[in-house]
């Protein structure tokens, strides 16, 4: 791809689940081959799969990047790393899972921006336990602003604005979309809302309360938050910190109506019907000067690792130790727009009509 201009969306794959990612292609290597990564807005590397990795997945869209048949590529120090994730294990959100191999300086172009020199991780071994990369293999994070992130390293090239933006919808082309160098007015369905992001290592955003809304049989409840929490598109839930989960979770199952709702906050899956589903309440998190919403299908989730049968319903609110991380069931009603020049995180409600997010084709300029 040529450089398309200020700014460009790409189609982004991936779900809640299975993949509990959200992943697009990135060109790697002379001459170039293209190489899923997972959208990782937690993380600053890029890392892809190696040739003959143990661990590692080798079906299509997957390949394995061979080193030699680069002719831009060559060790860079301190030649090995290892990286270690948490929200990677699925059925253990805080378990740790490692990814490790050699380091390689090469020729890295995403959205038809560059290319750029970027080091580059090559997988050799994969935990086991890493079912975020059970279909694909690697990550490109987007936060570090170092040489290995590949964004950062288009920006200062002069590629690109330091502004980029992800949406999660299937559409007629894809599953998401994301953009990098601007914002894409076709993504969002309204104006985008902006907050301060505090960018303190990651990108967070502050909490004041997360609400229940009303239901049928019961009032709204505020629970008081004040929390700084973690904006990750490598998680794919909600994860709250312990205190604030159990705080939260006996607010909720106050209401007695609400079918098997103890035994959900205690991670059982149960099966549900939809009006049982639909019994539970709406959520929302009031940042500074906007609200996420959340309906109980956002919460409530089939398709769960956890659960036994795919008519079961698991709850998508985990602990998440000390953190208090906002992952892809919050962010996918929202074109999220990271504006790392102007220090600040934009909201808007997603574009999921005709054109719109998951339905943009490869390179086209914004």
């Amino acid at each position: 791809l040529a450089k398309l201009g200020n700014a460009s969306s790409v189609p982004a794959g991936g779900a809640v689940w299975p993949t509990a990612i959200y992943w697009a292609m990135v060109q790697v290597g002379t001459p170039p081959q293209s190489f899923p990564a997972a959208i990782d807005s937690g993380s600053g590397d890029l890392d892809i799969g190696a040739v003959g990795c143990v661990g590692c997945v080798t079906t299509p869209p997957n390949r394995g990047y061979d080193h030699s048949a680069s002719s831009s590529s060559k060790p860079v120090a301190p030649y090995t790393f290892k990286n270690t994730y948490e929200t990677c294990d699925l059925k253990h959100p805080t378990k740790p899972c490692s990814i490790s191999g050699k380091l390689y300086q090469d020729q890295v172009s995403m959205a038809g921006f560059g290319p750029v020199a970027v080091t580059v991780g090559a997988i050799e071994n994969q935990d086991s336990n890493f079912d975020q990369f059970a279909e694909i293999d690697g990550v490109v994070g987007f936060t570090s602003g170092g040489g290995a992130d590949v964004f950062a390293s288009l920006v200062a090239k002069g590629a690109c604005d330091n502004v980029w933006a992800i949406c999660m919808h299937e559409g007629s082309h894809s599953n998401g979309t994301l953009t990098l160098g601007g914002v894409d007015s076709r993504l969002a369905a309204g104006p985008v809302r902006y907050v301060d992001d505090s960018a303190s290592g990651f990108h967070t955003v502050n909490v004041q309360t997360i609400t229940l809304n009303g239901t049928a049989s019961s009032a709204s409840t505020s629970v008081p938050v004040h929390k700084r929490a973690i904006l990750d598109t490598g998680t794919n839930i909600l994860l709250l910190p312990d205190p604030l989960l159990k705080t939260f979770g006996d607010a909720m199952c106050k209401d007695s109506s609400l079918a098997s709702c103890d035994d959900l906050w205690n991670n059982k899956c149960v099966a549900l019907t939809d009006a049982q589903i639909d019994a539970y309440p709406p959520l929302s998190l009031q940042l500074d000067s906007t609200s996420l919403e959340m309906s109980a299908r956002d919460y409530l989730l089939f398709g769960s690792p956890l659960a036994s049968s795919a008519d079961q319903v698991c709850l998508g609110i985990r602990s998440g130790g000390d953190l208090f991380i906002i992952g892809d069931t919050t962010m996918r009603h929202y074109y999220l727009v990271f504006d790392l020049a102007q220090g600040k995180i934009g909201w808007a409600d997603v574009n999921k009509g005709p054109g719109g997010c998951g339905s943009i084709e490869e390179g086209e300029a914004v």
